[in-house]
């Protein structure tokens, strides 16, 4: 079997069955960056994604050899989808005034959101949490402070007025009951201290999508 056969049909049964490349690889329990080595043939595949990629419906067979069809007849895995409106844009580095209306720019199909509590996205802005966060990727976020716990990215809202705020994504430390610290990755920024007080609202990052190029 030549890497470059195999790449070519995978990537024909990933068009046919996923309608992206990170639910693809999810689903295959592996990195995007993962996944594209196989769709570059610079990877065989090993048995358990075999395993995996014929649970999803695909003939193995067909996959190593070419014979036979693409599909087994078992049924092929068909992901659920909930739309999920994006709000805006928070700023990765010095806090930007955003607005938060009922009329959301749009709405995205979004997987295995459905036990999170009003989840929404961001779009990332500035270069504070490079290479964790980049410019451009999606913030997949929800409504669960409780569940925030220390080195984890979280998206802000400062007290301003009671129409908007200021709002940043970053990492998080708790110090005590009544403070806790904000720092980024870019050590450019310097880590802020906080009270609880001053802060309006506080959502657990979730996922961090991010377009394989």
């Amino acid at each position: 079997m030549k890497n470059k056969d195999f790449s070519s049909r995978l990537i024909e049964f990933f068009n046919a069955v996923s309608p992206t490349q990170v639910d693809f690889a999810s689903r295959l329990g592996i990195s995007p960056q993962a996944l594209q080595k196989y769709f570059k043939g610079g990877r065989l595949p090993m048995p358990e994604i075999l395993d995996k990629l014929n649970k999803l419906g695909c003939n193995i067979n067909w996959l190593l050899s070419g014979s036979g069809d693409m599909i087994n007849e078992v049924k092929v895995f068909k992901p659920r989808t909930r739309p999920v409106a994006v709000i805006g844009e928070v700023e990765c580095g010095v806090p930007i005034t955003n607005q938060i209306t009922n009329e959301t720019v749009k709405h995205i199909e979004m997987f295995d959101v459905s036990g999170l509590n009003n989840p929404f996205v961001v779009i990332a802005r500035g270069d504070s949490m490079v290479p964790y966060i980049n410019p451009g990727d999606l913030l997949l976020c929800a409504d669960e402070p409780e569940k925030i716990k220390d080195g984890k990215a979280v998206v802000v809202n400062y007290k301003t007025t009671p129409e908007s705020y200021m709002s940043n994504a970053k990492l998080i430390k708790f110090m005590d009951h009544e403070s806790l610290v904000l720092y980024s990755v870019n050590t450019k920024y310097p880590p802020m201290t906080y009270r609880k007080t001053e802060i309006f609202k506080m959502y657990k990052v979730i996922r961090i999508i991010r377009e394989v190029k």
